[in-house]
């Protein structure tokens, strides 16, 4: 029982030490004692200046008695005292005593002199001791010679009045009453209450307003102390009430404002620190991807997290154009922008941006003069951010990002963002363009070694077949022409001469076979000329149009209505056109379609195409086509040499032969040649 009520007794210290605490050792504690103390003070002179106001009051009453009873005796016995009756006195003075009671009596003596101060009679009330021979002594010499009535305090609470008798301007005599205070000592204790009592009220109320108003100051600044740990604690609050205008209003509106400052502070940190973290993060990213396609999607991504962007574009400057040429559009207005052309002379916001080579920010597209208000309409574009990428002093593209999601404009600080992340696309950029021209170099290297090497090939091949028909082609003349004239000169059996026929039909086909080599293995220079290129293709389909006919095949011819000038050789560009129908002929030996179409001017090179609707060539095969004597005719028919000698044909020209192939669907020659002013430019 005695450990509960210890920790009880424990519990309710503690409590009123955590309660107290604060208010004791707080400014509010130190205001209320301050005016405390204060207010005591008011109150203890108010009282002490109430009781001296009372008692100089209760001196002035009973110096009002004294001299009203010396004045009213004096007038009541003026003959007696002129005269010096005693006895007349004596009757006069024993009235004034007899008509006081025992209490409330405050006239203690009544004493009379002459004119030179010698007692004359005097009376006193019963029960008052004191010496006769010190009450019948008479006046000093100065009370004597004063000419004003003299009042003074002559003993403990008794008041002693002189006042000169004087009749017709001449004095006759003295009068000398005796008071006691005793007699106002209750008028004076009221007055006392009153004091002590006012006191008393003063100093509650001085008390309790000294609480009120130490209240009135602590509670700001309590206020004020919970707003600066909420502050430290970054606990971000409603702002402190200000009221009024004086100091403490002033401090909490202060605060309120440095709260502010601080607030917004740490939301541009956190969102510097956010962007901080996206760019670095953009950055790896973007550093990661030399595919052009892949790195425009993440381009879009991050401008989208980064600065809310609802559309993002990409453009790639066409330095011989001078035009924009879109690499790549992602968002909502991506379908509108991919087919406009942006002409850097048409003006608009890319020529400006090209012109002064700096970001450009622009809050209304819509009233912009730099931009068609009714094409910013149509395109729904109300704000965007255009940053131009440079590489060695040169404008490489522009990053444009269109209409911040949410509703929002871009302002500045997306555009230093946007900026930022721009050069690092710009980076990222350049690095997938060197990349993808080092890949096109790495092609072109790869085509050309291929060519390289084919053509050693050919010409080793063209150096053995030469030197094997040279060898082959004298006895091979000779065998041809024993066996024709066998045939003319020989009467033999129709079954020998059946087999005559056949040894000069494969003669004849050697010595094609040997011409071919012949042909193949002579380097001989081409005649260039400017020409026609669809005049060569006429004629070949004119020369095979009956073979086309016979085997069931239907051309369809689409030229175009202007000349199409390369630099050829007729007779050469014919026979590759020749080698290339045929084969298609071949192909389709039940029938078919063959389509021959000339493309013009595109990048410099014009394409001729023929596409056919035959057996198709196996994905194997299509490597080893143009390799001399590789034929899919079979034995019987070919000699694999035909598109040898139009793939060295066409090199020679400067161009190339491309296939396309399909089994069961035909195949689709292109034979592409340079245009006739791309090569003089060239050269």
């Amino acid at each position: 029982m005695l450990t509960v009520m210890q920790n009880t007794a424990k519990n309710i210290a503690s409590w009123a030490r955590s309660f107290s605490s604060p208010w004791w050792g707080g400014i509010g504690c130190r205001v209320a004692i301050i005016m405390s103390l204060a207010v005591l003070v008011v109150s203890v002179f108010i009282s002490a200046f109430l009781l001296w106001e009372g008692s100089r009051s209760r001196e002035s009453e009973i110096r009002s008695r004294s001299l009203f009873i010396g004045g009213f005796f004096s007038a009541l016995a003026a003959e007696e005292i002129i005269t010096g009756d005693r006895r007349g006195l004596d009757r006069k003075l024993t009235p004034a005593f007899l008509s006081q009671g025992n209490v409330s009596r405050d006239l203690l003596y009544l004493r009379v002199y002459d004119r030179v101060g010698r007692f004359l009679t005097g009376s006193m009330p019963r029960g008052h001791n004191e010496d006769r021979s010190s009450a019948e002594r008479d006046l000093d010499s100065d009370v004597v010679s004063s000419v004003e009535p003299r009042f003074q305090l002559v003993g403990k609470g008794v008041y002693d009045l002189v006042m000169p008798v004087v009749i017709d301007d001449a004095r006759v005599g003295f009068v000398k009453v005796g008071i006691s205070r005793h007699g106002f000592q209750q008028q004076f204790g009221n007055v006392t209450k009153k004091a002590i009592s006012t006191g008393a009220a003063l100093l509650l109320l001085g008390l309790v307003l000294s609480k009120v108003i130490a209240a009135g100051i602590t509670r700001p600044i309590a206020g004020l102390s919970a707003a600066v740990d909420g502050l430290g604690r970054q606990d971000w609050k409603a702002p402190v009430p200000v009221r009024g205008r004086d100091e403490l209003s002033r401090l909490a509106h202060a605060f309120n404002q440095m709260a502010q400052t601080l607030k917004e502070r740490e939301t541009s940190l956190s969102r510097g620190n956010r962007d901080l973290f996206i760019l670095h993060n953009a950055g790896l990213d973007l550093m990661e991807s030399l595919d052009l396609e892949a790195l425009l999607g993440k381009i879009a991504a991050r401008a989208e997290e980064l600065v809310k962007a609802d559309t993002t574009a990409v453009t790639a400057m066409d330095h011989a154009t001078r035009s924009l040429q879109y690499l790549g559009v992602t968002g909502s207005r991506a379908h509108l922008l991919k087919g406009l052309d942006l002409p850097l002379e048409a003006g608009g916001i890319y020529n400006w941006t090209a012109s002064y080579g700096t970001p450009l920010l622009i809050q209304d597209a819509q009233t912009d003069f730099r931009l068609d208000p009714d094409q910013m309409r149509s395109l729904g574009i109300s704000s965007l951010i255009t940053v131009p990428l440079w590489s060695s002093s040169t404008l490489m593209a522009m990053i444009t990002v269109m209409n911040k999601r949410g509703g929002d404009v871009f302002d500045k600080q997306d555009l230093r963002l946007f900026t930022v992340f721009a050069n690092l696309a710009g980076a990222a950029l350049q690095n997938a363009f060197l990349y993808t021209d080092l890949k096109h170099k790495i092609n072109e290297l790869n085509s050309t070694q291929q060519q390289l090497v084919h053509s050693t090939k050919m010409a080793a091949i063209g150096e053995l077949a030469a030197n094997v028909a040279h060898e082959i082609n004298n006895p091979l003349t000779s065998v041809l022409g024993y066996t024709s004239h066998l045939l003319k000169t020989l009467e033999i059996p129709e079954e020998s001469r059946q087999k005559l026929r056949i040894m000069e039909q494969e003669t004849l086909r050697v010595r094609k076979i040997i011409r071919n080599l012949l042909d193949f293995s002579r380097q001989r220079a081409s005649w260039m000329q400017p020409g026609d290129v669809v005049q060569p293709l006429r004629e070949t389909v004119l020369l095979l149009h009956g073979a086309a006919e016979g085997a069931s095949v239907r051309i369809i011819e689409e030229y175009p209505a202007f000349p199409v000038t390369v630099n050829m050789d007729h007779n050469e560009i014919k026979q590759v056109f020749i080698n290339i129908v045929n084969n298609a002929l071949h192909a389709m030996r039940k029938g078919g379609e063959l389509r021959v179409r000339v493309d013009a001017g595109r990048d410099g090179e014009t394409a001729i195409v023929f596409s056919d609707t035959g057996n198709g060539i196996p994905r194997e095969n299509l490597k080893k086509i143009f390799d001399p004597f590789f034929s899919t005719k079979g034995n019987d028919d070919g000699t694999g040499l035909g598109l040898s000698i139009s793939y060295r044909i066409v090199q020679n020209h400067g161009g190339r032969i491309e296939v396309e192939s399909e089994l069961g669907r035909g195949s689709r020659f292109r034979v592409i040649l340079p245009s006739h002013e791309h090569r003089a430019v060239k050269e």
